[in-house]
């Protein structure tokens, strides 16, 4: 045991040494050739962008190209267009909003997050998630995963003090671009990812006002520049950058609209330095610069090990000018910003969307509508050249549907002059149409009877059979959906935690007479006088999950009428126990109040007596955690003496063998 701390203090003085070392390695920002090397990457990667503009284009009804269009009209047909993409994709949209669910905070540390603390974080997650609008940045994301196959959701802290901490927002995918080599669907793997913003030559100064001059300069394209003369010497460095630069100035300024394009960088850095293995199973970076993390070393309450880690940076650009880089103001060691993924290709791994399957036979419905409707409209005529004296007047006047014709009168007498209606292959062009529109249904899985529409199912089991099917073809892209939904959570829980440490929060939980109040980070002391805090949010550990049951107006509608038809099945004197129940069920204004008075009128409200016992209760649990705090201090308190008193009596023996070996040698001539 003793030699084992002897080493531990050996490490230490090892990892004290090397970590230096990968702080300057960490610590450098990214440099203009990795960018530019990023860049060219981007170029390199599967142009899926193309198709998933196209597939977002038949959804807005956009389904004929200038080349089908110019062709339709030397044939004389016209450019028809019957959208059965937007409805069939607008009824997943639907279950996505109807099948809604809230965010929910489990506990995976019941010594460091109780039931009572989960549950009052549950409701903080709740109001920030109203707070920032997240479920409608979500839907947004949804329907770009469905659409075109990928949706994207920023989360991070809002910089505009009159808005709430949180941002939330959904991000359109021609802003971002990523690692392609990257493996996990949450891009954790993901070296580097990029977004590009426009912004105004005032928002971006405002943003940030050091290098204004350099965006106005740039987005004038240096008009009036001249570098020998200039005595601002960043500038000149910058006009040389971009003389020599690679990147196509079009993609980083607009001087028409005197507009620049900031290149926010998130990338990782991967490093090998050492971490701290904690004693409730956590896992830190070690700093040897903070007090606390030296004397856990020293005491030996924590092992320190060396690892190879990445640690996550921001990085700001505009065009080829560098502009910031910093480490990221986050602790989850992501990017703040979420891909929702619909399909993604095995060979390329490029996402794609539902639509991609329906729009082969969209276009032929398209096609055979347009054809059949000309060819019903349509005449053929037959006739020889003298039958009339105006062949063009002739054709005019047939296209009427009052025609009337006059034939030449010096015609032959075996002149032929025939007018015949050119429908013949209508009904074939209309068998057809509807096979293509049953494909709508085959390779999108949604059939009519998820959209309310007839279908050729007549039984009510049939028809419960074609929505559960529709239901399972969806199972992929909704489960993509919740992983991606979840990932939201996460981090938005991670930005709540920061937001409400550091300070006393009192939160209500529950409603009427069953209301509580939880109170977090509460300071207190221990037997021995040192400062604790009870219900500790920075300590918390806990995962966010998604709720079981949906939070939408209709699922608690269904089951309101499910819990009323239980109830009119039960006796009189039942009916009148739940009562309560169901009215905190409905969704009117004063459910409570109501509750409260129906439950007094019937006997059951709680007495004093019971909630007497229950502010005992939640005394007597605050008091145990106040004990227990007390009781973890007093043990690193006793495990650190215990420690320092080992390597105290390392010294003392390392001391004696020293003297002893010194006296035999000063006795020993031979040595």
């Amino acid at each position: 045991m003793d030699t084992e701390n002897s080493t531990e203090q050996q490490a230490v003085c090892v990892v004290q040494h090397k970590a230096q070392q990968n702080d300057a390695l960490a610590d450098c920002a990214l440099s203009r050739e990795e960018l530019e090397s990023m860049l060219r990457e981007m170029r390199q990667q599967p142009n899926w962008r193309k198709e998933a503009d196209r597939a977002a284009d038949y959804y807005d009804g956009n389904q004929l190209s200038a080349e089908t269009l110019e062709i339709l009209r030397t044939r004389g047909q016209p450019p028809l267009v019957t959208n059965l993409i937007k409805p069939t994709i607008d009824t997943v949209l639907g279950m996505e909003a109807k099948t809604r669910t809230d965010w929910r905070v489990r506990p995976e540390d019941d010594d460091q997050c109780s039931d009572e603390m989960a549950e009052a974080l549950s409701l903080r997650m709740k109001i920030a998630e109203a707070e920032s609008r997240a479920d409608r940045a979500i839907s947004d994301a949804y329907a770009a995963q469905c659409k075109s196959g990928l949706g994207w959701v920023e989360v991070s802290r809002e910089s505009d003090p009159f808005r709430p901490p949180y941002r939330v927002r959904y991000v359109h995918r021609r802003e971002i671009y990523w690692d392609w080599l990257a493996k996990e669907p949450d891009l954790s793997d993901a070296r580097y990812l990029i977004r590009r913003q426009w912004l105004e030559i005032d928002q971006a100064s405002a943003m940030m006002p050091q290098p204004a001059k350099l965006f106005a300069m740039t987005a004038n394209n240096w008009s009036g520049f001249d570098p020998v003369i200039e005595q601002d010497t960043g500038l000149a460095q910058s006009w040389a950058i971009e003389r020599d630069t690679r990147m196509d100035a079009n993609d980083w300024r607009d001087v028409e609209r005197q507009r620049v394009c900031l290149y926010e960088i998130w990338y990782r850095k991967y490093v090998r330095g050492f971490v701290m293995d904690l004693p409730d199973g956590r896992t830190v970076e070690a700093d040897f610069s903070n007090i606390d993390h030296a004397q856990a070393i020293a005491a030996g309450i924590v092992r320190v090990r060396p690892a190879m880690f990445h640690r996550v940076r921001l990085a700001w650009y505009c065009g080829p000018h560098f502009l910031h880089d910093i480490p990221s103001p986050y602790k989850h060691r992501m990017f703040p910003y979420v891909p929702f993924f619909g399909y993604r290709e095995d060979l390329t791994g490029a996402p794609y969307g539902i639509i991609r399957a329906m729009i082969a036979p969209q276009d032929e419905i398209n096609a055979r509508k347009s054809k059949m409707l000309w060819s019903l409209n349509s005449r053929r005529v037959i006739a020889d050249a003298d039958a009339v004296a105006d062949h063009q007047k002739t054709m005019d006047e047939i296209a009427r549907p009052d025609a009337y014709v006059v034939l030449d009168s010096r015609r032959a007498p075996n002149s032929v002059f025939r007018v015949e209606q050119a429908g013949e292959l209508a009904a074939q062009q209309f068998q057809v149409m509807q096979e293509a529109k049953q494909e709508i249904s085959q390779a999108s899985g949604i059939h009519k009877s998820m959209m309310g529409q007839a279908s050729g199912a007549t039984s009510g089991l049939a028809i419960n059979s074609l929505v559960e099917q529709g239901i399972n073809t969806l199972s992929e892209i909704n489960d993509n959906y919740r992983y991606a939904r979840r990932m939201v959570g996460e981090m938005l829980f991670e930005l709540l935690k920061q937001q409400l440490s550091g300070r006393p929060v009192k939160v209500l939980v529950g409603n009427g007479a069953s209301q509580k109040t939880v109170m977090l980070n509460v300071p207190a002391t221990d037997e021995s006088g040192q400062p604790i805090i009870v219900n500790d949010v920075s300590r918390v550990r806990a995962s966010v999950v998604l709720d079981d049951v949906p939070s939408t107006p209709t699922f608690r509608l269904q089951q309101l009428q499910m819990l009323s038809e239980i109830t009119k099945s039960l006796p009189p004197q039942m009916q009148a126990a739940i009562a309560d129940f169901i009215v905190e069920a409905t969704d009117l204004p004063k459910r409570t109040e109501v509750a409260e008075r129906i439950r007094a009128a019937s006997g059951i409200q709680p007495s004093e007596a019971q909630q007497a016992q229950q502010m005992q209760a939640m005394q007597m649990q605050a008091q145990q955690m106040q004990m227990q705090a007390q009781m973890e201090q007093k043990k690193f308190a006793l495990e650190a003496a215990e420690s320092a008193a080992r390597i105290r009596k390392l010294n003392a023996e390392a001391d004696s063998e020293r003297a002893r070996a010194s006296g035999i040698a000063a006795h020993n001539p031979l040595a």
